[in-house]
């Protein structure tokens, strides 16, 4: 068992809101990670951005209608590190969806730095801050416009790149 107490947290709409086959995805990755000793914020922060990057050009892709909701991902850490989109939104929802990023955001990284304090140890705290994403990731059967855009893709995304995380963490973890 790791000494320090690592996770990843999805969140949706200001809530740990996800269905339960994807809480269960995200249990058991974290399950793993606590199993690497030495896990660090950066290497964390590489597994994110690895899960990014399969939502945007793996198979199944994040959905673009407007772009709000992809421009609504962003993730925090610990240590007050924020990233991820600008929240560059557009339409007649783009303040609300501008004030609900910034809130997500801020609410998060608070989030992120009381577990360190709680169980001093790394955590990103990763997902979109959109209000609708949860029912967009699961609209089962939805025709979407951009091209290999489909629902689950946060999901598949981490079961896809599972092996690849795993390796970036212990790769990046310090050895004491």
């Amino acid at each position: 068992m790791a000494n320090s107490y690592n996770k990843f947290l999805v969140t949706a709409a200001g809530t740990y809101r996800t269905d339960r086959e994807l809480q269960n995805i995200i249990y058991n990755l974290n399950k793993e990670i606590m199993k690497v000793e030495g896990a660090t914020q950066s290497g964390l922060i590489r597994a994110v951005n690895l899960i990014h990057q399969e939502t945007e050009k793996g198979s199944v892709r994040v959905p673009v209608d407007t772009s709000n909701l992809r421009h609504s991902w962003f993730y925090v850490t610990a240590k007050g590190g924020v990233g991820g989109s600008t929240g560059k939104f557009i339409g007649k929802n783009a303040g609300r969806l501008a004030a609900e990023h910034a809130a997500m955001r801020t609410e998060m990284k608070g989030k992120a730095k009381s577990l360190f304090t709680q169980y001093k140890g790394p955590f990103v705290i990763a997902g979109y801050s959109a209000n609708y994403t949860l029912w967009v990731h699961e609209m089962m059967g939805a025709k979407f416009k951009r091209r290999g855009a489909g629902p689950k893709w946060f999901e598949i995304a981490i079961k896809n790149k599972q092996g690849e995380i795993l390796k970036i963490i212990q790769s990046n973890a310090k050895i004491r």
